[in-house]
């Protein structure tokens, strides 16, 4: 079920609806954003909102990439390894025998 909250952002609040179980995660989201778009303003106070937005949300969008591009290469290794241990497994037990017939 979803549930109306409030988040404030750059001193402006927004009205969200979402999933009980992610409202602590939005909270924490809206946060984050609010966090980085007020460092923005704090550093570049004569550029507007919308590009205070803007740039944090390529920020934002870059290190999500780049979390994701990690990830995907864990992955694979991670993979490789398993098809390593699992060919060394395989080499490692005997074969099994055909079941004899009665």
């Amino acid at each position: 079920m979803e549930k109306p909250i409030r988040v404030r952002i750059l001193g402006r609040e927004f009205a969200l609806r979402v999933a009980e179980e992610h409202e602590q995660t939005t909270r924490e989201i809206a946060a984050l954003v609010d966090e980085r778009m007020q460092a923005f303003k704090d550093a570049h106070p004569e550029q507007p909102e919308m590009t205070a937005a803007i740039i944090t949300a390529l920020a934002l969008a870059e290190e999500n990439r780049v979390l994701q591009d990690e990830h995907a290469q864990r992955c694979a290794e991670l993979e490789a390894q398993l098809d390593r241990w699992s060919d060394r497994l395989g080499q490692a037990l005997p074969e099994p025998s055909a079941p004899t017939q009665s």
